[in-house]
């Protein structure tokens, strides 16, 4: 039976669980994937400070326009076991490297990041942290949405697939200064999405 979880807005204190909890996922998920230097060099401290520069100057809430929820499990170690994160399309990626502006155009509102705890990978945590962000995304005025993900990372690629997600583009990705595939998925009807979910 899967754990039971409630999924809420993320807040400053939360970004050492959502730092552990997606530090562990990358080393679980990114071996082979993504150069063993590159990985490495993460930490959980890391992964807290980038997100924490991601809330508003008041320090209690994510910037406007950019969602950020978090699910939460109590009574694990780690009650954090999924966050989702995004706002406005970026025109960069987070590395600097050029996005086609045709997807900037089209799609002006992305999801930036999605994990979820490894070991409740298909408990349906992850969907619904999907769901919850086009949610925010439709309150925002929002009816479409795009996201990044590594070419080759096919465990993703299945999740977003399965949520009706269409690759729409490519572009590269450049970490610890080498230059992996991306493929861009979309979803052009946010409302369809949240009734299939």
């Amino acid at each position: 039976m899967p754990q039971p979880f409630h999924i809420r807005p993320a807040t400053p204190a939360d970004m050492p669980g959502v730092a552990s909890m997606q530090h562990a996922c990358w080393m679980k998920a990114y071996p082979g994937v993504l150069d063993d230097s590159f990985l490495a060099q993460l930490s959980p401290e890391g992964i807290a400070g980038y997100h924490a520069r991601h809330f508003h100057e008041n320090g209690n809430h994510a910037a406007p326009g950019m969602p950020f929820f978090v699910a939460e499990a109590p009574g694990r170690a780690n009650p954090i076991i999924g966050m989702v994160r995004g706002g406005p399309t970026r025109a960069e990626s987070a590395a600097g490297d050029t996005v086609p502006a045709e997807i900037v155009a089209r799609y002006p509102f992305e999801l930036f990041g999605i994990h979820v705890a490894h070991d409740l990978h298909r408990s349906g945590v992850g969907r619904a942290l999907f769901t919850q962000y086009a949610r925010a995304g439709q309150s925002l005025g929002h009816n479409s949405l795009v996201l990044w993900v590594l070419s080759n990372n096919a465990p993703a690629i299945a999740f977003y697939e399965s949520l009706g997600g269409k690759p729409v583009g490519s572009s590269p990705l450049t970490l610890g200064g080498k230059a992996y595939p991306q493929t861009a998925y979309a979803w052009s009807d946010l409302v369809h999405l949240r009734r299939m979910t």
